[in-house]
């Protein structure tokens, strides 16, 4: 895990984040708004983890946060769509990267 880990890292680096971010992006693209909560629940993260994100996510003008209640809720900003097709290129070139570190594993 920890292999697959230092190569998300790598691969992700051109977003100029951690994967993590990506991955709160990529679920946003797929279907916004969505609350804090329901990001975690969708990554396994936690609330207060996802809150911490999605604030530095909100500093750099990617996402929008709206407070409803005692709900936040999380929007794509504007400026999101080129750290996107970023993320998303990456997205696939981990998926390449790692299903020949694993099926490297595979053989005998």
């Amino acid at each position: 895990m920890r292999t697959i880990e230092r190569l998300a890292d790598q691969v992700f680096a051109p977003t100029g984040m951690k994967p993590a971010y990506a991955y709160i992006m990529m679920t946003l693209e797929d279907r916004h708004p969505l609350t804090i909560m329901e990001i975690a629940h969708q990554l396994g993260y936690e609330r207060s983890s996802i809150s911490r994100m999605v604030r530095a996510l909100a500093k750099r003008q990617l996402v929008q946060l709206t407070s409803r209640g005692r709900e936040t809720l999380v929007e794509l900003a504007a400026g999101s769509s080129e750290f996107l097709t970023t993320a998303n290129e990456c997205l696939e070139q981990f998926g390449r990267l790692t299903d020949q570190y694993l099926a490297r594993l595979k053989r005998p």
